[in-house]
């Protein structure tokens, strides 16, 4: 499993082992201001990760694809 990913505007990682309902929980950041855009963790009702942004932020096309392709392809 995969800690941390790269992209060109926002970096996905796990911080310090972060788990919730037992599953790792990963937090998305800009990689220029280094603030905290948004979150993907597991959501039991559903039984799969969800993404939750933080309030006031906004994602272009790129970066959704990019949350997107970090979910599909690093989330197992």
């Amino acid at each position: 499993m995969i800690k941390d990913k790269t992209y060109k505007y926002i970096t996905i990682k796990q911080i310090d082992d972060e788990t919730w309902e037992g599953k790792p929980v990963y937090r998305i950041v800009n990689n220029k201001s280094k603030s905290l855009l948004g979150m993907l963790s597991y959501y039991v009702p559903w039984k799969q990760y969800v993404f939750s942004s933080r309030e006031g932020c906004v994602f272009n096309t790129g970066c959704l694809h990019d949350v997107l392709d970090f979910m599909e392809n690093e989330i197992k």
